[in-house]
């Protein structure tokens, strides 16, 4: 709670001019504004609001005195009436981005998912529209893009990267792995090695390259030096632990795979991992482990169809066998 509410009593200090165009000899006013900010800095929400409610009503149309004032009433934990107050000042000027803000901040606080969301997506949006040549802008509602399984926006939003800034090694990355995912394989390699061209020790590219050609069961030794070379940049990374584990797997070295991929689980929990080192244990003929990763990891990841596939698959022959 420390915390959110820091955030939103440093709004008060953003815009330090608020009152230097004529407001400040107007003495009553700025009189009232600095009451409300000093109770506010003193933990006495109700009356900074009294003084600041006097400011809003000679200011009515002023987005910052009621971000002031959706400050006072968080502290007195009024957050229901804090986001009606911060609606109004979205209502007045859509385009002001500390509004937005303020209700991604509320919407996290009480834990509203869903409202979470749309006014993150809202407020990315606008801001690209407001800024569409900052490149960390576009690359947060790109990676948005992903997470709501919206690719070809997602897809979008990196070339446009790709043309303003020729060199983005994260724009490569994640252009590589939307295509492999829209089964563009030769494409999704195509921008890896592009990519790698500009900077051979771009540790997520490498690893996105040698697993490629893991599950292709293709250039394993170029595909295992690639990998390691990730592993000396990222030696914790569970992800390029797994890839490496996978190698060995495709080459048959299948307890230098185990290794690997158990030691993957330690730095990252992924059903892909379970499946791997399910798979592995069943490659070694040791079925019971095998099935009981599977279920551990469909414990943890109970909607991933990879997994539930290969369990069923497995216990079946593993009846049959039985018997």
């Amino acid at each position: 709670m420390r915390l959110f509410l820091t955030f939103f009593i440093s709004l008060s200090f953003i815009i330090s001019t608020f009152f230097c165009y004529g407001y400040s000899s107007k003495q009553p006013l700025y009189s009232n504004y600095i009451k409300g900010i000093y109770f506010m800095q003193q933990g006495k929400p109700a009356l900074a609001k009294s003084y600041l409610d006097k400011v809003k009503r000679k200011v009515p149309d002023s987005i910052y005195i009621r971000l002031k004032i959706a400050t006072a009433l968080i502290q007195e934990k009024r957050v229901d009436e804090a986001e009606k107050v911060l609606k109004e000042a979205k209502e007045i000027d859509p385009d002001n981005l500390d509004t937005y803000l303020a209700l991604i901040f509320i919407y996290s606080y009480q834990n509203q998912e869903e409202k979470l969301e749309k006014e993150y997506e809202d407020f990315l949006k606008k801001a690209h529209q407001k800024k569409p040549k900052n490149m960390t802008i576009s690359s947060y509602l790109a990676q948005f893009y992903l997470y709501k399984r919206k690719p070809q926006e997602a897809i979008n939003l990196y070339e446009n990267i790709l043309e303003k800034k020729p060199g983005n090694l994260e724009a490569f990355f994640w252009l590589g792995y939307l295509y492999d995912q829209a089964g563009k394989d030769k494409k999704a390699k195509n921008m890896w090695q592009e990519g790698l061209a500009i900077n051979p020790s771009y540790a997520p590219i490498l690893n996105a390259l040698a697993y490629s050609y893991a599950e292709e069961g293709d250039k394993l030794s170029q595909a295992e030096q690639m990998v390691r070379k990730a592993l000396k940049i990222e030696p914790r990374n569970g992800a390029y632990l797994d890839s490496l584990g996978w190698i060995y797997f495709k080459k048959g070295k299948l307890q230098k795979a185990k290794e690997y991929v158990k030691k993957a689980l330690n730095y990252a929990q992924d059903p892909e991992i379970y499946q791997h080192l399910g798979r592995i244990y069943i490659k070694l003929g040791q079925i019971e482990k095998g099935l009981k990763v599977y279920r551990q990891g469909l414990k943890k990841f109970p909607d991933y169809q990879g997994l539930k596939k290969e369990l069923e698959k497995y216990e079946q022959e593993n009846k049959k066998n039985k018997k």
